[in-house]
């Protein structure tokens, strides 16, 4: 695993893209929001990575969060599922090369099957190979994988094992909501 390069203060991530989206006049009240934003307006997501960076955000996050096989077939477009991962790390890099800054590009790894809810998290070995599809998409184009919103052990150790099998650093962030499931995590 290679290390990062942090800077020696505190170090600050960016905030939410969708939040952002929406706030820009972008369509996010669908599942596949981050497919919206990268269709409908790639111009708006580079630009939200470039204000982060202007705010000060050491790290940004490509915009897959909702890029997830399930919902994109639901909407007819699971075949673009590559293509909007790469077009997504993408936008994130070319952000950060107009910034010309030395900022860091986390790639997401969402949750499978609905945010906050640790009751659809499938079992492991349905959903592991899911994720390492993703995290060997994101990989070439990031400098970290983050595992983000994982609401039981079962989902982050999945995530986090795919994201581990790339060489990148990986980060989990998990959600607070309460799970009370006692599943052992073992990486």
């Amino acid at each position: 695993m290679q290390d990062l390069k942090l800077p020696d203060k505190p170090v600050l991530l960016d905030g939410g893209m969708g939040r952002e989206l929406r706030a820009r006049g972008v369509d996010v009240m669908t599942s596949i929001w981050s497919t919206n934003g990268l269709i409908k307006a790639p111009d708006t997501v580079r630009q939200i990575h470039q204000d982060y960076i202007a705010a000060g955000a050491d790290i940004i996050t490509t915009n897959t969060y909702g890029i997830i096989r399930s919902n994109l077939a639901i909407e007819g477009l699971e075949d673009h599922f590559r293509a909007l991962n790469v077009l997504a790390c993408n936008l994130a890099g070319q952000a950060r090369q107009k910034s010309e800054t030395s900022v860091l590009i986390a790639g997401s790894l969402p949750p499978l099957a609905g945010s906050y809810r640790p009751d659809l998290v499938g079992e492991i070995e349905d959903i592991l190979p899911l994720y390492m599809e993703q995290a060997e998409l994101l990989a070439p184009y990031v400098d970290l994988i983050i595992c983000e919103t994982m609401s039981s052990a079962g989902e982050a150790r999945a995530a986090a094992m795919a994201a581990c099998q790339t060489g990148k650093p990986v980060w989990v962030a998990w959600t607070l909501h309460e799970d009370r499931s006692v599943k052992k995590i073992c990486l």
